[in-house]
């Protein structure tokens, strides 16, 4: 049975990404994990056999760093990136572990960011190694691991993690097999892209037909709160066609972007969204202008959204 320390540990941790994950609105699952003793000492012995027989992991050199393990797992491949941007404001990274991509070198894409616990999370860990005196957390860092998967990918890296990282002897000089492994993967990946690319398809034919709220949903592919578009602002799209047209195209990452950067803490729903858009757009586009929108915005979501604008020019976001 864990330790109520270090489940406290990964509790914290788990639930304040999962909260700034749910804020921006992306859609994805997040996991958390402690390690256990005994997959602790096998860890420390694994290295001291991969090391020549010699000590990997030192209480004044090298430590493990993954006490702690949270990962992230996205619905959408183009917001792994975006996600590792979030995190590496929202903590202090201290490593990072990404795959090269290279046109002749095939390898599954691998996102790792190692961050120094926060403060009260980083106490409540040394009290606990204190007190159990035990000298395999002698080598434990007061760190946590994020790692960044796809939801299509995830079944693949845990069999990888089972049973390849962790046997890399069953497969010492298997090179076709190996081979055959990563090809699995590179059927999920092109997959992900796949699933992309239908929702853009998507996106484009119920923007063609009129049909707002669909268009939205496919577009930007957020975690929504449930219903349509209001009336009102459907009919503001079907009679202004200039301003769905810019919906349609806004760039995805640039709202998502701001969202996290900002701050903005406002339910996500599909009026919303426009509002956001609109006003973070307006005085950059002003063929956009819209005076029946501008009195449709609840001045409550209008000062959200005018306090979060000036947050993000002050860390340079607007361009």
């Amino acid at each position: 049975m864990q330790n109520t320390s270090l489940n406290l540990i990964v509790k914290s941790l788990h639930q304040s990404i999962e909260e700034e994950l749910q804020r921006v609105g992306i859609q994805c699952r997040v996991f958390s994990r402690v390690k256990a003793d005994d997959s602790l000492r096998e860890k420390v012995e694994r290295k001291i056999r991969e090391n020549n027989g010699n000590p990997y992991y030192t209480k004044e050199g090298k430590k493990i760093q993954d006490i702690v393990g949270v990962r992230i797992v996205t619905y959408f491949y183009e917001d792994v990136d975006l996600l590792w941007d979030i995190f590496a404001k929202m903590f202090q990274v201290i490593d990072t572990a990404t795959a090269e991509i290279t046109e002749s070198n095939f390898q599954p894409l691998r996102k790792n960011m190692v961050c120094r616990m926060p403060e009260k999370e980083k106490q409540i860990l040394q009290e606990y190694v204190k007190s159990i005196h035990d000298e395999v957390y002698d080598v434990i860092d007061s760190t946590f691991e994020i790692q960044f998967r796809t939801i299509l990918s995830e079944g693949w890296h845990e069999v990888d993690h089972i049973l390849r990282y962790k046997c890399k002897d069953d497969w010492h000089d298997l090179l076709q097999e190996s081979r055959m492994f990563n090809g699995i993967y590179a059927t999920l990946e092109t997959s992900d892209k796949a699933l992309e690319a239908l929702f853009d398809d998507l996106a484009h034919n119920h923007y063609k037909s009129g049909k707002w709220s669909a268009m939205l949903r496919s577009k930007y592919k957020m975690h929504f709160s449930h219903g349509d578009l209001s009336p009102e602002l459907n009919t503001l799209l079907d009679e202004n066609h200039d301003f769905a047209k810019f919906l349609y195209q806004y760039n995805r990452h640039d709202l998502l972007e701001f969202i996290a950067l900002s701050k903005l803490n406002i339910m996500l729903s599909l009026d919303n969204l426009i509002y956001i858009v609109y006003s973070t757009n307006k005085d950059k586009n002003p063929n956009i202008y819209n005076a029946k929108l501008e009195e449709t915005i609840p001045l409550n979501i209008q000062n959200d959204i005018t306090n979060s604008i000036a947050r993000f020019k002050t860390i340079g976001g607007v361009k």
